[in-house]
């Protein structure tokens, strides 16, 4: 951990020590950077290891699970004829009905055409960059008001000369 900076005697210590801290940065930086470069290497790999023992269960599970919804489909008389829920050894096989709602592709269209606006999802935003370019006389009518600000930054050299 760093320590908590002084106020420097002079404007050259000033810069030596905010150089340092620059390099120390730089330094950890570099470091953060290339074990998350390697982190992320080592989970691509891992990744595409299980991909491969993964694909063939999660086909068969596909494959079984669309097996059972066919059964269940032919068998419908069979398996729900004393209700909706069929208890076996490995589980239940559970029917539900209801109604289903197809929407064309155009349903937008067609309803903007025929003023049926409540169904349409309108989201409303604030423009920040626009506000922000407002007198401030306008700012005032909605409660907002414009305050100094001081940001401190730095840039890094791509290629410094640090030492340690």
């Amino acid at each position: 951990m760093a320590k908590k900076p002084r106020k420097p005697e002079s404007a050259e210590m000033a810069e030596a020590a905010a150089n340092d801290l620059l390099c120390g940065i730089l330094a950890s930086l570099t470091k953060v950077r290339r074990l998350e470069a390697e982190f992320e290497q080592m989970i691509e790999e891992l990744r595409k290891a299980y991909e491969t023992k993964l694909a063939p269960h999660r086909d068969q599970l596909r494959a079984d699970e669309g097996a059972l919804k066919a059964l269940m489909k032919i068998g419908e008389a069979e398996f729900f004829a004393s209700g909706d829920v069929c208890t076996l050894a490995a589980g239940s096989l559970i029917r539900t009905t209801g109604e289903r709602v197809t929407i064309p592709r155009d349903a937008l269209a067609q309803c903007k055409a025929q003023g049926f606006l409540d169904v349409i999802k309108t989201v409303e935003s604030l423009d920040r960059e626009a506000v922000e370019k407002w007198p401030d006389a306008r700012l005032t009518l909605i409660g907002a008001e414009r305050k100094p600000k001081t940001e401190f930054k730095y840039d890094l050299k791509k290629e410094a000369t640090c030492t340690g």
